[in-house]
């Protein structure tokens, strides 16, 4: 009996060797960075080209390219994945059932603790940071056009993004931005042009977020989360603990492509269901007051 593609059915191994060789490009470090064989990649491979009825992948010389199908597939592919490592560690996702809110949370493979938790935007006005509240205010006033002279006040502190097939490409990176402090100036200069997923914030964290942007982009609007997370420095590979207000803004450039803009406060006044105090009072004061955004 002839094998058909409705014989295969797409595996968690299958979507992140995809995942992972798609950002390196190299068989042998995407073997190394999931603990397989370069044999076991090519087959996981292999079998998703099978499913989608095409090649993925082309090899030049030592190196691989996402085809035009590959390119295609990729923004899909990584939200099966981030659904299913969801779903593999237990997380608590999925609407508010009161507010249609959202809340997730992971624990990541060294049992540090991660939260999301979406707030309405109305809250801006009683309890979001003065940097979150004007650059609402800024974003309303330009009417979404992030080079609308309304913007020029918050534009120092965003980070913004355009989505491109392999993900969130970085345009740009505000300098009084929190994270041009936070992964320092050699990176905020380095980054232009990048995916978000190149920073030193880690794939699990990335994928934890990456939900979020998402919608924003597809459906435009904005968004308030307050969050805790570990994140590594500048100087150091070490997670730090820190809790911060985010602010999502779907905003649109001048020829009328959707942008991504990314205001992120850091912040011990955020409410985080589940958060224990334990892990709130890990946020020191000194790196409150060092990333203190008073505009």
């Amino acid at each position: 009996m002839r094998k058909t593609r409705m014989d295969k059915v797409i595996t968690f191994d299958m979507l992140r060797a995809f995942d992972c060789l798609a950002r390196t490009l190299n068989l042998s470090e995407t073997a190394e960075r999931l603990g397989v064989t370069r044999q076991t990649v090519r087959r996981h491979i292999s079998d998703l080209e099978t499913f989608k009825g095409g090649a993925l992948f082309v090899l030049n010389r030592h190196s691989y390219a996402l085809t035009q199908l590959g390119s295609g597939s990729l923004a899909g592919a990584r939200s099966m994945l981030r659904q299913a490592e969801s779903w593999s560690k237990s997380a608590v996702s999925g609407p508010n059932s009161s507010q249609h809110l959202e809340y997730a949370q992971f624990e990541d493979n060294d049992g540090r603790h991660y939260f999301s938790q979406q707030h309405p935007v109305s809250t801006v006005s009683q309890n979001g940071d003065a940097i979150v509240q004007k650059s609402l205010a800024a974003w309303g006033s330009a009417l979404a056009q992030i080079e609308a002279p309304e913007m020029a006040e918050a534009r120092p502190y965003l980070v913004v993004y355009r989505r491109s097939a392999q993900g969130w490409v970085c345009v740009e990176v505000g300098e009084k931005s929190a994270y041009a402090k936070w992964f320092g100036w050699k990176w905020s200069k380095s980054a232009i042009g990048r995916l978000s997923e190149e920073d030193h914030a880690g794939d699990e964290f990335n994928r934890f977020i990456a939900e979020a942007y998402e919608r924003i982009h597809d459906e435009g609007g904005v968004r308030l989360d307050h969050l805790y997370a570990h994140l590594p420095r500048e100087l150091s590979d070490s997670p730090i603990p820190v809790s911060f207000q985010r602010l999502l803004m779907g905003c649109i450039f001048p020829d009328g492509t959707p942008a991504l803009a990314v205001l992120v406060s850091i912040s011990r006044d955020v409410k985080i269901n589940g958060l224990s105090t334990e892990d709130s009072h890990l946020v020191s004061q000194d790196l409150i007051e060092e990333f203190d955004q008073s505009l």
